[in-house]
């Protein structure tokens, strides 16, 4: 169980087969949802990251880890949707659904490091003093909208051919706004 759920997360990390593989696009709710379970995370590992450039009073630097605190109970409300997304990229990138033992408590707790982890090493350090004022400017909403307004990012720098952690497409949001 522990090594499909690896082996997910090694696939995702090589863009060019998952691209080749998974043409079709992920729902924004569910994208939303994947980023908002892998707040917790995301927040430590960019604090950690943009440390080596960014001075150690910097918010995302100086509040990672209370960040990651404050977003835990978001990202465990996240987890029923994300599980859904997780889903629905094993059986893109492996041509088989998820095996319901894969719905349990131990695969949560591995999946939010390594996504976090993954997203985190999206963010260039060169680019850490703008997600630092991102984060600080965006320091008041909750997990949730934090994980909605990121995809909404996401989908416009899609436009110029990346996606989220640049292997999954998200769907552009339709008029009814879904």
């Amino acid at each position: 169980m522990m090594k499909r759920l690896g082996m997910i997360f090694m696939l995702a990390a090589m863009p060019s087969v998952a691209l080749a593989q998974a043409p079709d696009c992920m729902p924004q709710r569910q994208a939303a949802a994947l980023v908002t379970f892998a707040l917790p995370t995301l927040a430590e590992k960019l604090g950690k990251r943009c440390s080596e450039v960014l001075p150690p009073n910097a918010y995302i630097v100086a509040n990672g880890p209370a960040l990651a605190d404050r977003y835990a109970p978001d990202s465990a409300a996240a987890w029923p949707e994300a599980r859904r997304a997780i889903s629905m990229v094993f059986q893109k990138f492996l041509g088989q659904p998820m095996p319901a033992d894969m719905n349990s408590d131990g695969v949560r707790s591995l999946a939010e490091p390594l996504l976090g982890g993954l997203l985190a090493k999206q963010i260039n350090r060169d680019d850490c003093f703008i997600a630092n004022e991102a984060i600080m400017d965006a320091r008041n909403l909750s997990g949730a909208d934090v994980g909605r307004l990121t995809v909404l990012a996401v989908s416009i720098a899609e436009r110029k051919g990346k996606g989220l952690a640049e292997i999954l497409k998200i769907c552009h949001l339709e008029p009814n706004g879904q």
